[in-house]
């Protein structure tokens, strides 16, 4: 559980980091991942009200 849980801080804060440093890069890899997430709840939906 422990080491759990160093990875959670250590993964936000790599993250954290990489938006300050990169703050171009991380708004296009966030604006990338939820168009992503858009295409799969649109694929999504479509599978359900296809049945």
């Amino acid at each position: 559980m422990f080491l759990r849980r160093c990875a959670f801080a250590c993964f936000w804060l790599v993250l954290g980091l990489f938006a300050l440093r990169h703050p171009e890069s991380a708004a296009q890899a966030i604006r990338a991942l939820f168009e992503g997430l858009a295409l799969l709840a649109d694929a999504l939906s479509l599978l359900v009200s296809a049945f």
